[in-house]
């Protein structure tokens, strides 16, 4: 129900970069950080994952690298496949939000209520908590599709500030959010219904998501043939 074109391709990937050098195995690692789905949708990254591994094999028969091959620029390597693929997908976006909250809310409750709470499902706190636990969902998207895909391809310190932005970022949201906690707010809370919700919300959005891969894997393209 739940594979799709997508999937089956990234397990293809997997199996066929096994057999590739060490080094080829690198470079293609270092390209795709740069393919979050805020630039590439998911099947067409998929697809320059596909191409890359097809020229390491290529390059390999002639005792070459894939760098030989690509340059220094790797980054602007990247750079002109991102350019010539099909660009991203707000359908997906938009799901992979939906997919990431859903799943995150679903399994941050079902632990609250069998860890801290003992199995029990109706508990009293500030509604703020939901607030938080909804704007760190937000923070990790854009930090996993954004931030990171940004100075994931950058040296020296420039990288290391795609680790601190983060950090930092959660780190004031939870200190702001641990002081508007107010105990004088404190509501029950039934956990049951977010844990039920969220988990029937995840299975749907996930169908939809399959059909929407499906559909953009329609008009498959060779990106980086493309480029020459």
């Amino acid at each position: 129900m739940f594979m799709n074109e997508m999937l089956l391709l990234k397990k293809e990937n997997e199996v066929q970069i096994k057999t590739l050098r060490d080094d080829d195995v690198q470079t293609i690692k270092d390209i795709m950080k740069g393919m979050s789905i805020f630039k590439v949708n998911s099947y067409d990254a998929q697809v320059i994952k596909r191409d890359l591994i097809g020229m390491a094999q290529e390059f390999e028969l002639r005792n070459k690298t894939l760098h030989d091959a690509i340059g220094s620029d790797v980054k602007g390597f990247a750079q002109d496949i991102i350019k010539n693929s099909g660009g991203p997908c707000k359908y997906e976006i938009f799901l992979g939000f939906l997919l990431k909250l859903s799943g995150y809310f679903f399994g941050w409750f079902l632990v609250l209520a069998v860890g801290a709470y003992s199995g029990n499902f109706i508990w009293n706190a500030d509604p703020i908590m939901i607030v938080f636990y909804f704007t760190m969902v937000i923070l990790s998207f854009i930090t996993e599709g954004l931030i990171n895909p940004v100075f994931s391809m950058e040296k020296g310190f420039k990288k290391e500030i795609g680790s601190i932005i983060p950090i930092a970022l959660f780190l004031s949201v939870s200190i702001m959010f641990y002081f508007m906690y107010d105990k004088q707010n404190i509501r029950e809370i039934n956990a049951g219904y977010i844990v039920i919700t969220s988990g029937i919300s995840y299975l749907i959005v996930k169908y939809l998501n399959t059909k929407n891969i499906n559909k953009l894997a329609s008009n498959k393209k060779n990106f980086i043939q493309d480029l020459n």
